[in-house]
């Protein structure tokens, strides 16, 4: 099983830094990259696949620049981008065969791989559908599959759970989280909930660098002591959310509302600390200062 190492790696556009100095070394498991809007995560997820080069820096599989490998790396990839190409008038069965022929996928292989995935991502019943038919959900999942095609050693996936409605995250979570016990499996998400069910580590990034990293535990350490939750009127309750990062204001009925909020202090008499989650800390990380 291959490393994928960061190494010092930057990229700007128009001269503006996207990526900065980013280091981290990827190993067999799921990896969240979590980040807001903008952040810098897709620009990271087209540097690790190949597609941009970065300005300075090198990512090295094993011991080889990946830009050096060239179809090498390429077959030991798979890759899910945000905004995936298809052709309409093609079925799921034709789609899917194409991009079979294009990962070089042995053709005494590819129908049993082929059908196998379509299992897999639960669209079997639709292999003889014509792509433009598809919902948002289900030419998702296809991307999904294409993906896997090839059987790739390195899996990553932009955005993957976009579109998918509650029971298909679950069910891709469920598998995602198998694939990982055999490749790297890197995703790019801006959804907290994902990333904390699938990933088996973290990368945090705001503004194109790296703010934090570890396991979910390791990264709710970091906010410990610093979540709180109060019982307020609805007034004060908005009063508070002008003053301190709050992560739900929840309605009790009764003119009272729980505010639950991230505070290096006491933020009011009747406030009693709570145990952090992933959204706290993301928020923790994301917050313009420092709180």
């Amino acid at each position: 099983m291959p490393q994928l190492r960061l190494e010092n790696i930057k990229k700007c556009y128009k001269g503006v830094p996207v990526v900065k100095e980013l280091e981290y070394t990827f190993h067999q498991g799921v990896y969240g990259l979590l980040g807001a809007n903008g952040a810098g995560k897709t620009t990271l997820i087209r540097m690790l696949v190949g597609v941009l080069r970065p300005d300075s820096g090198r990512i090295m599989c094993g011991q080889q620049e990946i830009f050096r490998m060239g179809g090498e790396y390429r077959r030991m990839l798979g890759y899910l981008p945000q905004e995936f190409g298809y052709y309409p008038h093609f079925t799921v069965l034709r789609y899917m065969r194409y991009l079979a022929e294009l990962k070089a996928v042995p053709p005494e292989l590819a129908e049993e791989r082929i059908e196998e995935l379509l299992v897999q991502v639960g669209l079997i019943q639709v292999k003889k559908e014509r792509m433009k038919n598809l919902s948002g959900g289900m030419l998702r999942r296809v991307g999904i599959a294409q993906a896997l095609l090839n059987d790739p050693e390195i899996l990553v996936m932009d955005e993957p759970t976009a579109g998918l409605d509650p029971k298909e995250r679950i069910r891709f979570r469920n598998f995602i989280s198998a694939l990982g016990r055999e490749r790297i499996v890197v995703i790019s998400s801006h959804i907290v909930s994902d990333i904390e069910y699938i990933a088996d580590e973290i990368l945090l990034i705001k503004s194109g660098k790296q703010v934090g990293s570890g396991t979910v535990h390791q990264l709710c350490e970091r906010v410990n002591g610093k979540v709180w939750e109060s019982v307020e009127t609805p007034e004060s309750a908005e009063q508070l959310n002008l003053q301190f990062v709050v992560s739900s204001m929840k309605n009790m009925g009764e003119n009272k509302v729980c505010v639950r909020m991230i505070s290096e202090e006491r933020p009011t008499e009747s406030a009693v600390l709570a145990e952090p989650g992933l959204e706290d800390v993301f928020l923790f990380c994301m917050a313009p200062e420092e709180i």
